[in-house]
């Protein structure tokens, strides 16, 4: 079962407010990509980041907490809800930009360089708790997260336009 913050303090305050803030700005861009896609990706974003947690701050290594306590709280499980909007984020001014050739390398390393300077303020207002864990770790994990989501993104598109593209065969029973 879920447990409740012992104090409804600095790291509660952060998530409520970055999820409020984060939210709004995705909700607030012009529509990009067709609402498959964009629910596809937010999906894989907190799918992704739950896997990741649960193997580097769960039983097996236990490099880090989050939140205040050990146990699983509610805040924990909001927690998973700040990944999609930095995901959906990453990959529309990927579109937006058209972004391309040796400007995808570059385009990565800063959005690696923005999530480790959001983990950074995410350990000082105490989302996260480090028992083995070191920054020095984040940015290459950051590095093949982003290379991952850029990569669930351009199949998703493409599998998508080439769907678009392909004509219903009504002869075939469909």
């Amino acid at each position: 079962m879920l447990v409740l913050p012992e104090n409804f303090d600095t790291n509660e305050w952060f998530i409520t407010i970055s999820i409020v803030v984060t939210y709004t700005f995705m909700l607030i861009l012009p529509k990009r990509f067709p609402l498959s896609i964009t629910l596809l990706m937010l999906l894989f974003s907190m799918t992704y980041a739950q896997v990741i947690d649960t193997i580097l701050a769960g039983t097996k290594f236990d490099l880090y907490d989050i939140n205040d306590v050990e146990k699983y709280e509610w805040f924990d499980f909001i927690t998973w809800f700040l990944y999609p909007p930095f995901g959906y984020a990453f990959v529309y001014f990927y579109d937006k930009w058209i972004v391309k050739g040796i400007g995808v390398f570059w385009y990565i390393v800063s959005w690696a360089f923005i999530a480790l300077v959001v983990e950074v303020l995410s350990f000082k207002l105490h989302v996260f708790t480090y028992k083995g864990w070191k920054f020095s770790y984040s940015f290459p994990i950051y590095l093949v997260t982003l290379c991952i989501y850029l990569l669930v993104f351009l199949y998703l598109k493409g599998t998508f336009e080439k769907l678009k593209r392909t004509p219903i065969n009504s002869d075939n029973g469909g």
